[in-house]
């Protein structure tokens, strides 16, 4: 019975580690990268990981003091081969978050990245990190704390204005400007403004919705550039478009060129940020009068991936996933050791108490309940499964009795 229990809530040690990756492109497979991986422990002991994947909006979790209960429905698209066809249940140990949980109208699911942060379950990146990152001016302001110490010069970050609401946005800035509307990314809700009559405009149009904006100054730029940090593996790519949003339409010509010592550092510096940045973008525009590069915007955890290297970023991922669960469980395990061997001066070993009889039945109590509602759950998919095979074995009776018929005539 308790082993039955541990496959749901992994209570205990248990003997496999559960991984869910959140990711919101459907046609990208995680499967096939994290099959046969496994967590390596330094006793040379070892321990399967096992792998599953959905969207934000496809996950319900529900975080106890035991642990974290997920229930994942079916997906609309399921990738072949993947349990994604039907719902499932899983407790989850780790998290590889490669999707935001806030982005336009109709996507948010910051109570589900709530719920993996009430269960403090770990992650990449960190679900602390991952929620910080969700507000542009929050990661400003961390952009602006590395400008502070290392200077202007070794980090050229753009110069931005706030405004928590149109009602501020009374001074208009230097022309042309472009103006960022709250939090969204890819391009959405930007607007290049070239007049004082457009930013009236535009702030009319911000009074309509309980948002913030920001504004900074239009860089006249040939290109633009991103610096991708994957755990130690870096990356800086270049981009040419005839739009002045660099990342809209499909005319832009996009190339990878040889990461510079300058790049990286500006990478290391970011990577910094909020505790610890594992997967990072950092953004920057090529102004061509003055032949300088401006520090535009850091993307976290969420970065997306050029289609020329993106199976070879992926398995990066996958390494620095695994790479972090062997030292997140290893050093789980090694405080587990020392808790059940406390050693006194003497040097011998005390015993823990045991936990209360009361405390194991209501645990126990809750955790079937869980259990039951899996069952339920189950029953209720083979009961769907045996009315399609009924409803499929009834069909082919019919069209093999038209068969009979048309012959007998024939």
């Amino acid at each position: 019975y308790q082993r039955r229990v541990r496959g749901v809530l992994h209570l205990g040690k248990g003997m496999v580690k559960s991984l869910l990756v959140v990711e919101c492109q459907s046609n990208v497979n995680w499967f096939p990268f994290f099959e046969n991986a496994v967590i390596r422990y330094s006793d040379g002991t070892t321990e399967p990981i096992t792998v599953d994947q959905a969207e934000w909006t496809d996950i319900a979790v529900t975080s106890y003091d035991t642990g974290l209960f997920v229930s994942i429905r079916a997906a609309k698209k399921p990738l072949p081969n993947s349990p994604q066809s039907r719902d499932r249940n899983l407790s989850v140990d780790f998290v590889l978050l490669r999707s935001i949980s806030h982005g336009i109208v109709g996507q948010d699911s910051r109570n589900t990245l709530f719920g993996f942060m009430h269960a403090d379950v770990p992650a990449v990146n960190s679900l602390a990190s991952a929620y910080m990152c969700l507000e542009k001016p929050i990661v400003y302001g961390q952009l602006k704390q590395i400008e502070k110490r290392l200077g202007k010069e070794n980090f050229p970050l753009i110069p931005q204005s706030y405004y928590p609401s149109f009602r501020t946005m009374i001074l208009s800035p230097d022309m042309p400007s472009v103006v960022k509307v709250a939090h969204t990314h890819a391009g959405y809700g930007k607007m290049k403004v070239t007049s004082t009559e457009q930013w009236n405009d535009l702030r009319s149009i911000v009074a309509l919705h309980d948002d913030y904006a920001t504004s900074e100054r239009f860089i006249e730029w040939d290109y633009d550039s991103r610096v991708q940090k994957i755990g130690s593996h870096y990356r800086l790519f270049k981009r040419r478009s005839p739009n002045w949003k660099g990342n809209v339409g499909y005319s832009s010509i996009l190339e990878e060129v040889e990461v510079t010592d300058w790049h990286r550092r500006l990478a290391d510096e970011c990577a910094k940020a909020f505790g610890g940045l594992d997967i990072l973008g950092l953004d920057l525009v090529h102004e061509e009068k003055t032949d300088k590069e401006w520090i535009l915007e850091l993307n976290d955890t969420a970065i997306g991936l050029v289609h020329a290297v993106e199976e070879e970023d992926m398995t990066y991922m996958r390494d620095l996933v695994v790479e972090k669960m062997e030292r997140v469980f290893g050093e789980k395990r090694e405080r587990e050791k020392l808790k059940g061997q406390a050693v006194s001066e003497t040097g011998e070993k005390q015993q823990i108490p045991e936990e209360p009889a009361a405390d194991v039945i209501e645990r126990l109590q809750k955790e079937l309940r869980l259990l039951n509602v899996q069952r339920e759950r189950e029953r209720e998919e083979a009961q769907k499964t045996i009315q399609e095979l009924e409803r499929k074995k009834e069909a082919d009776k019919k069209k093999e009795e038209s068969s009979l018929i048309k012959n007998w005539f024939s």
